[in-house]
């Protein structure tokens, strides 16, 4: 059998044998025989249904003396209460036995709750809400301790219509009727959830209007539990998200050693850690306030504050009574820090009437909403209880305000006759200073706004909420309309339950309803403390709304006030500057500028953006800036000058083609190749032409065909060239036999063609494989540089060196033939030609490779220019001037006198006339 199921027999055992020392013989003889059945079940393992045929029995659980009950007034449904009237029990560290326990420290606004539950009874029994169904109530002070707590809750568990005050312990709950149908309470977390636990049995309605720990929204272990305020998940995340909103990442947070404090604490720390804030400290103080580490602890904790100053934000989660003590050491040592108040004290007037509260330093934080009970504030001036009811609280509340005694008579005129500021002992500042003057009225006259000062709004509200929700909730149960209700009152606590859950109404203009935790959809007021004359003012300067999860601030004054605090490791990094982490806590880093090509737009970002492709950023840049468009434009004067280069060239070369035409027939023209002239003056055109492509906005065709169109036009050039030097060296060979075997290789067209077809594969290859292309190039800074690329520089350094090779044979041939006769000095002019090229090229692979600008465009060009120049300069202008200034010398005979003097010194005669004829020297 399961463990849990034995657990029933154990407890009925105990119960039984608990029996036999109080109960009759015949009584005795019956339970003996009622466990001589259940040890045959055990043996059986058949334990667990035996009990819950059997158990079904009344055990006197408990004797509960009358004076528990707070208030009471009898009703047809009775609404039970548990209230923290007093602020704890006397001597509870030193009980030794579990004698009755003894309250002290009379609380005035959880006195003033107990009557707003009351009077919202009251007002609802006077209204038509519940037509001819009368509210009743049951208050009990739980004197803020748990073991108060649990015996009351087991009161109001008691069998209804019972004059034994007996709890029956039954297996199956579903139509036991206790004394009440719901309970409102309790306030303090840390009591609502055992008694919670307890109710959890019978599924008994329990309402909170203050207990906010996020562990009772556990509907597993706390099914019957319903609060009308928020979660402290949600609180935790709206103190959070209220730190991150101004900036702090470095603060403390302190709470009870209580499962209300370290519940708030673990989500406060994981809500924080998401919004990038950092614990400098984190703390427990004891529940208890008359606990005897209570002293010594918070003393080392306003030590641990003092030497922490950069943590100047604490979260506080605690008890007004323990907010109180602390805040005693915190003025005692003049510490000043911001203080963000839990819904627990956000509004305590208590603590807010502090002597030197103000010297504790900013204090604001979140309450439950607030809102006001019509008439209520009325009625606490002239506190009575209604017809038939009881109300021990009202008569205890009004013995301590009115009732004039030698202690409060002693301390008035110690505090009169001395010129030192002095207070009342806490126990006294409820007397009213009308207490020891003379008057005939009776206390019960007074009309007294002590009360009206001392209300905590959102802790009556939420009482009235509670009251509002269930009587909603019976009203939907019992079916009541048309100013009747047509079921009866007789119903199990579960089915108000069920009803309860379903409860949606409209108040103050706000919807109210429960989610599927059980807790209110209400948010937060954020609540500012105003020092005015010594004493806090509350004033709502903002809100967080549960659905949106923000933090609303309306308050423009607070927003700047607060904004100003500093509770941060480090300094805050500035847009332009990034954290770099240098401990284990993230919080705590030094400021870094950014690199260049990143920004940081806000205060303390972890890293730098990078700018987009088409921007750039100076380093420790905020923004971005669009980077400059550049490439070699027309109108730069670089580029004007090599334009101008280029169409002189170009008028050149028209001008040579014409000189040319006019002179073919000449010795002058036809040593220069004759009609073969015009393929090199064509290709040097086009080389020109192709320069235009290398100025300008870039575009993908340009980027394609300039560097073939120079490849190819200078490789015919140059090709012709090579032609040209051949014939020369043929034209004067000696060798006779040498001579006639060269010639079977000269053959022009052939050669040009196919020089020029190795080029054409190369390009065509270049260019289907990987050919030049536009880009925008970024690896300048600032700069967005608009060129081409030659895609694959293998292929370009193919097509250049391959010209390269040629210009070299060219060369070679050339210099071979240097001391030809004067007239025919073509091969000297070929030398010098290649050698220019060769120099240009060699000098131009190391500029280009090493410029990255706009002007690598230019440095290409420079070179083409340089070339065809060279070419021009070499081959053509030096036969212009001899047709035009040397016009005797341009006739065949002085070249063939040239030839026959050139042999003759060298004494070749012989081979002159043998081999040499005038065809031979021009058409070789």
């Amino acid at each position: 059998m399961r463990a849990d199921r034995l657990q029933p027999i154990a407890y009925a055992s105990q119960i039984l044998q608990g029996a036999k020392k109080t109960y009759t013989a015949c009584e005795r003889h019956l339970l003996a025989v009622i466990w001589s059945f259940l040890g045959i079940m055990f043996t059986l393992k058949a334990a667990y249904v035996g009990c819950c045929v059997f158990l079904c029995w009344s055990v006197r659980a408990c004797d509960i003396v009358s004076d528990m009950v707070g208030a009471r007034s009898p009703g047809d449904i009775i609404i039970g209460g548990l209230f923290p009237v007093h602020q704890q029990v006397e001597n509870l560290a030193n009980r030794s036995k579990p004698d009755p326990l003894t309250c002290t420290g009379f609380d005035v606004p959880r006195f003033i709750w107990v009557q707003a539950m009351i009077y919202t009874i009251e007002m609802i029994n006077n209204l038509t809400l519940l037509p001819g169904i009368k509210l009743g109530y049951e208050i009990y002070d739980t004197c803020t301790d748990a073991t108060r707590a649990v015996t009351a809750a087991m009161k109001l568990l008691s069998k209804s219509n019972t004059s034994e005050n007996c709890l029956e312990i039954q297996c199956n709950y579903t139509d036991y009727q206790p004394i009440a149908k719901v309970v409102v309470g309790e306030a303090y977390s840390e009591l609502s959830i055992p008694i919670a636990r307890i109710f959890n049995v019978m599924l008994m309605p329990q309402i909170s209007y203050s207990s906010s720990a996020a562990i009772l929204s556990d509907k597993v272990r706390f099914g019957s539990f319903i609060r009308t305020v928020p979660s402290d998940v949600h609180q935790t995340k709206a103190l959070a998200r209220l730190v991150s909103n101004f900036n702090w990442n470095w603060i403390g947070i302190i709470t009870t050693d209580d499962d209300y404090g370290t519940s708030a604490m673990t989500d406060f720390i994981s809500n924080a850690q998401n919004d990038d804030i950092c614990i400098s400290f984190q703390e427990l103080i004891p529940t208890y306030v008359d606990a005897e580490q209570s002293d010594g602890r918070i003393q080392a904790l306003v030590s641990k504050i003092e030497r922490t100053p950069n943590a100047s934000v604490i979260v506080l989660f605690a008890k007004s009574a323990l907010v109180i003590k602390l805040f005693n050491e915190i003025i005692r040592r003049n510490i000043s820090r911001t203080w963000i108040a839990s819904d627990a004290w956000s509004i305590s007037k208590t603590v807010a009437t502090m002597p030197n509260i103000k010297k504790v330093g900013n204090i604001f934080g979140f309450s439950f909403k607030n809102g006001i009970i019509p008439g209520f504030l009325a009625a606490l001036k002239k506190l009575r209880p209604g017809p038939g009811a009881y109300n021990k609280f009202i008569e205890q509340y009004k013995q301590l305000r009115f009732t004039c005694s030698d202690e409060y008579i002693n301390y008035t005129k110690t505090c009169n006759s001395s010129s030192q500021p002095c207070s009342l002992p806490d126990s006294l500042k409820i007397v009213s200073p009308l207490a020891c003057t003379k008057t005939n009225k009776s206390i019960t006259d007074f009309d007294d706004d002590y009360l009206v000062q001392r209300v905590q709004l959102a802790g009556t509200y939420a009482t009235y909420l509670a009251i509002k929700s269930i009587a909603h909730a019976l009203r939907k149960l019992l079916n009541c309309q048309d100013g009747v209700c047509q079921k009866t009152v007789d119903f199990a606590p579960w089915r108000l339950l069920e009803a309860l859950k379903m409860v949606n109404f409209t108040e103050a203009g706000r919807p109210f309803y429960f989610d599927k935790s059980g807790d209110s959809i209400n948010g937060y007021d954020l609540i500012n403390w105003d020092m005015i004359n010594g004493t806090a003012q509350f004033k709502t300067v903002g809100e967080y709304k549960l659905l949106d999860k923000k933090v609303y601030i309306y308050d423009d004054i607070f927003r700047d006030t607060t904004k100003a605090v500093f509770s941060n490791c480090s300094q805050s990094c500035k847009p332009g500057q990034r954290k770099n982490s240098h401990t284990s806590h993230t919080c705590c880093y030094d400021c870094v500028p950014c690199v260049e090509g990143y920004y940081s737009v806000d205060w303390d970002m972890n890293k730098c953006l990078k700018c987009s492709d088409d921007q750039w950023s100076d380093a420790g840049s905020s923004k971005c800036n669009n980077r400059t468009i550049e490439f070699f434009r027309w109108n730069e004067g670089f580029a004007i000058v090599l334009v101008v280069f280029t169409c002189s060239g170009i008028i050149l070369i028209f001008v040579i083609g014409i000189i040319f035409t006019l002179n073919l027939n000449t010795p002058a023209v036809k040593a220069a190749g004759g009609q073969f002239c015009y393929i090199i003056l064509f290709s040097l055109f086009t080389s020109f032409v192709s320069t235009g492509l290398f100025i300008g906005k870039p575009t993908e065709y340009g980027c394609k065909v300039r560097q073939p169109l120079f490849g190819i036009s200078f490789t015919i050039c140059v090709s012709w060239i090579l032609i040209k030097s051949f014939r020369i060296i043929l034209a004067f060979k000696l060798d006779l036999v040498v001579r006639k075997q060269m010639k079977k290789l000269y053959k022009p067209l052939v050669i040009l063609v196919m020089c020029t077809v190795i080029q054409v594969i190369v390009c065509t290859l270049w260019l289907v494989l990987k050919g030049p292309h536009f880009v925008k190039s970024y690896d300048v800074p600032k700069i967005i540089l608009l060129k081409c690329t030659e895609g694959s520089n293998v292929a370009f350094g193919v097509m250049l060196g391959y010209i390269a090779v040629l210009a070299i044979c060219c060369f070679l041939f050339a210099y071979k033939a240097r001391k030809l006769p004067d007239r025919y000095n073509e091969a000297r002019f070929i030398t010098f030609s290649m050698l220019i090229y060769l120099i240009v090229w060699i000098s131009f692979v190391p500029v280009y490779i090493n410029t990255d600008s706009k002007y690598r465009q230019a440095v290409e060009m420079s070179a083409i220019l340089a070339s065809n120049y060279g070419i021009l300069c070499c081959h053509f202008f030096p036969k212009c001037y001899i047709i035009y200034f040397k016009k005797e010398a341009n006739t065949s005979e002085n070249y063939l006198k040239s030839v026959r003097e050139h042999f003759s010194q060298h004494d070749l005669a012989k081979y002159w006339q043998a081999s040499l004829t005038n065809e031979s020297i021009w058409c070789c």
